[in-house]
């Protein structure tokens, strides 16, 4: 193996994907596959032991969300890049994945020769995910969160206004003159409705779709 070669850690929580990966990039002479895991704590370990200049890292791990596991990789080692891999087609992955620093999205069906293209240019610090896509992603996004808004009651809009607004449980339950326990029952579902994985996602999006309102 070249001492210049790329090394690369992967983590998918299935294996039959991570076998797959290893037998694409183990045919590349200048890519060293220094582990492959199943969880993101496997992961930030194999890192530290490793120090890889590439993480292929599935958008959808079982237990825990692949994109806030590459914000902590990219903030406890900026010198790794990302490889965002994803088996469904998702405007949100897409603009989570660009905002988590990703240097590359791509899709599992994808061919060989793209996933070592995004691989080798990841390394030398391209970046494979497009803005212009991305920008149109998140106007996707933010238009379909705007539906969703007005379709909901106005206690669960004002519930979202004042979340965006930073207030908390207690502050928003005296507002809208609810028990803290229901804001939080109200706020667990409209997590699940717009697909945020917790408040401070939910509450950064609205605040988006607010002021694009305005």
């Amino acid at each position: 193996m070249p001492d210049t070669s790329i090394k690369v850690a992967m983590c998918d929580d299935h294996a039959m994907v991570r076998n797959a990966l290893a037998m694409v990039l183990d045919r590349e002479p200048d890519i060293e596959i220094v582990g492959s895991v199943a969880t993101g704590t496997e992961l930030l370990s194999l890192i530290e032991a490793t120090q890889p200049a590439v993480v292929i890292l599935d958008v959808r791990l079982q237990d825990e969300s692949g994109v806030e596991l590459a914000q902590r990789v990219r903030v406890d080692h900026p010198e790794c890049k990302i490889v965002m891999l994803t088996s469904f087609e998702s405007d949100a992955a897409l603009v989570s994945s660009f905002e988590a620093g990703a240097a590359a999205f791509m899709f599992k069906t994808g061919n060989a020769d793209e996933l070592v293209s995004a691989v080798r240019g990841a390394a030398m610090g391209l970046c494979f995910i497009n803005p212009v896509a991305v920008k149109d992603a998140l106007a996707r996004i933010r238009a379909n969160g705007a539906s969703l808004m007005e379709k909901l009651d106005e206690t669960d809009r004002q519930i979202l206004r004042l979340l965006a607004d930073g207030h908390s449980d207690k502050q928003i339950a005296e507002s809208v003159f609810l028990s803290v326990q229901t804001v939080r029952n109200r706020v667990s579902r409209l997590l699940n409705r717009f697909s945020k994985e917790n408040r401070t996602q939910l509450a950064v999006f609205v605040a988006r779709v607010l002021a694009e309102g305005n």
